[in-house]
């Protein structure tokens, strides 16, 4: 009710910015339950649209060096978004066996026809557009794909054998770790599909956006 929002003893400035003002003389503007609509949405305003105004015009001036920004009305939305920020995971033809198969890269220690190597472009193939981006998180260190899917990571997303455990551990023990940097995923030899599918599913989960396994 009103009297709990004029208890949080807010006024018409920006949260953590006193000096930004959300509207004139905003500071001496007390939020009450009356006005509490227009001071979310101004904060709104200011944090989404106004605070980022003038680096929305260098992008845009600076793109336009590139390309005029009317010619860019030949393109759908989700072409343009395509070709600034890469390719959606919900473009299917770039997770089928085909192209992953064509696009990855497997060496040291494995080949295009190991088993552990087939099983985790299988793994791949039957991925929910949700957990794709996760798996691109954990291995690339981005949510989405460039022009060209695969193919147009630079370098290569490549699949290595990760070296195995001294005996009485097994690869099964182990979880596979990445150089997003390099594109570089180190696999160990897993016993089965099952086992690969289990330990992805926890790396993709727990292991993106930290450097746990790197």
């Amino acid at each position: 009710d009103s009297s709990n929002v004029e208890q949080l003893c807010l006024d018409f400035t920006l949260p953590g910015h006193p000096q930004i003002e959300l509207k004139p003389g905003g500071s001496s503007i007390n939020v009450t339950g009356e006005n509490r609509a227009e001071y979310l949405r101004r904060v709104v305003e200011v944090t989404l649209v106004e605070a980022v105004a003038p680096q929305l015009d260098a992008f845009r001036s600076a793109f336009k060096e590139l390309l005029p920004v009317e010619t860019c009305r030949i393109w759908s939305e989700q072409e343009l978004a395509f070709i600034i920020v890469g390719s959606s995971v919900q473009e299917d033809s770039f997770w089928n066996m085909e192209h992953l198969s064509s696009k990855i890269k497997a060496q040291h220690g494995y080949t295009a026809d190991s088993r552990c190597f087939t099983d985790l472009l299988t793994f791949l193939a039957g991925l929910s557009p949700d957990n794709r981006r996760n798996f691109l998180m954990f291995a690339t260190g981005a949510p989405t794909l460039p022009l060209g899917g695969f193919g147009g990571l630079k370098p290569p997303l490549t699949v290595v054998k990760k070296e195995a455990p001294p005996a009485p551990l097994t690869p099964d023990d182990f979880m596979p770790s990445v150089m997003t940097c390099a594109n570089y995923l180190k696999l160990p030899e897993y016993s089965s599909f099952e086992i690969l599918k289990q330990k992805l599913d926890l790396a993709m989960r727990e292991g993106q956006c930290a450097f746990l396994l790197s």
